[in-house]
């Protein structure tokens, strides 16, 4: 009886399955490999910082630092020797014209004012006695005049009538021109005493002009003490914001020093410090955005400064609306200063350490996004924060903006 014996298939199968698991893990070991000779150097993707170019409209700008500065300042000094009394307000107070800010005191100065008074007073008082004296004189004198004209008259009729008496004879030749004579004396008189009576007039006027200019140079000097007493109670001349009162009760100051500093809170422009490599490109009028920490404000460039200060030039921005109420003398803020507009171009986040117009090495994400290599790249007008692409990029590239520090060896490093 004849046994069946069933015979074993090979495993053609199972050795097949495993020499591709075997094939596939030895390319993907030799993909990696070839990867990791691609690169001596690798960074970890979250130490770098990534710009992506972008095409549209790219606004190009000047940044500067400064702070707001008042357009009115005022320094109140003391108009005489003095010693403080009182400091009545400090610095950051709000003032209105006329408020008090500080008192002085000065004894002598007060004792010379009313010594003053009283002198003018006296004066006064004289030029009204000499102005009665002078009326009396020229009263005296209206009256010499006056007797002088009754007597000419008087001699001219009886010199009239004895011109047709002496034809008859009934006045002697004698008396006749004894009457002519005094008819003479007296109309030389008459004209005599009006002369004196004007000169007179004139001599008067003039001592009066020269008493009341007296009395003028006494009433200024009145007033110019009574303005040095006034100027011991130090106010306020406009309506302003105190900055600084540099003094203290009992302090002993001199005519002429510093007792109060005041600003114009709501009339202030910007002083920017521009880098001197950056300033050919500002000119007066451009546009100027001013952050004031809490709010961005629009101005625009009023003056350029003509001389460099510690490698700066301080450009003045006016602003062009009004100012937020948290805006105030000294305050620190930041300027950009809008020199150029340039649409439909390219332009990406700016790389550390690149400069506008200029050749740049930069460092290109590769399409694998496994790789970032070098790449030249030619560079155009910039801002603070972007720069143009002229030639070497392409809009949706991708390239590190980081310090290159690292990497700026090696063409090619890998990302991880």
């Amino acid at each position: 009886m004849d046994i069946a014996i069933a015979r074993k298939k090979p495993a053609y199968g199972k050795y097949i399955a495993l020499g591709v698991v075997v094939l596939t893990a030895l390319l993907i070991g030799v993909r990696a490999l070839w990867v990791l000779s691609l690169a001596d150097f690798s960074l970890e993707r979250s130490k770098l910082t990534f710009g992506q170019v972008q095409q549209g409209d790219f606004t190009v700008s000047v940044r500067g630092n400064g702070v707001l500065v008042p357009e009115n300042i005022q320094w109140l000094a003391a108009e005489t020797e003095a010693t403080v009394i009182r400091r009545v307000l400090k610095a950051g107070h709000i003032v209105s014209k006329g408020d008090l800010i500080a008192e002085l005191a000065n004894p002598q100065l007060v004792q010379l004012l009313a010594e003053t008074q009283w002198e003018l007073t006296a004066t006064e008082e004289e030029l009204k006695a000499a102005q009665v004296q002078q009326e009396t004189e020229l009263l005296s004198q209206k009256s010499i005049v006056e007797n002088a004209k009754l007597n000419f008259e008087r001699s001219q009729l009886e010199y009239v009538a004895q011109t047709d008496l002496i034809k008859t004879g009934a006045v002697s030749k004698i008396a006749f021109q004894r009457t002519q004579l005094e008819t003479s004396q007296f109309e030389q008189r008459w004209h005599t005493s009006q002369e004196q009576y004007l000169k007179m007039q004139q001599n008067l006027l003039a001592q009066n002009r020269a008493r009341q200019a007296r009395l003028s140079q006494m009433k200024n000097r009145l007033e110019r003490l009574q303005q040095r007493v006034d100027g011991l109670q130090v106010r306020a001349t406009f309506d302003s914001i105190v900055l600084d009162v540099p003094i203290e009760a009992g302090q002993r100051i001199q005519a002429g020093a510093n007792i109060a500093k005041l600003a114009q809170q709501d009339a202030l422009y910007a002083e920017l410090s521009v880098p001197e490599l950056k300033i050919n490109d500002v000119a007066v009028g451009q546009k100027v955005l001013i952050d004031t920490r809490n709010t961005v404000v629009n101005g625009k460039v009023a003056r350029i400064d003509p001389t460099v200060i510690n490698g700066n030039v301080q450009v003045d921005v006016v602003f062009t609306q009004p100012l937020p109420s948290d805006a105030r003398p000294d305050l620190s803020v930041d300027g950009e200063i809008i020199t150029a507009h340039i649409e439909n171009t390219l332009y990406v986040t700016r790389p550390l350490l690149s400069q506008s117009n200029s050749r740049a090495a930069l460092y290109k994400v590769r399409d694998d996004n496994q790789f970032a290599e070098r790449v030249h790249v030619s560079l155009g007008a910039s801002s603070p924060n972007r720069i143009q692409i002229l030639e070497g990029l392409n809009a949706g590239d991708t390239i590190v903006v980081s310090d290159p520090s690292l990497f700026q060896t090696y063409n090619i490093f890998r990302l991880r």
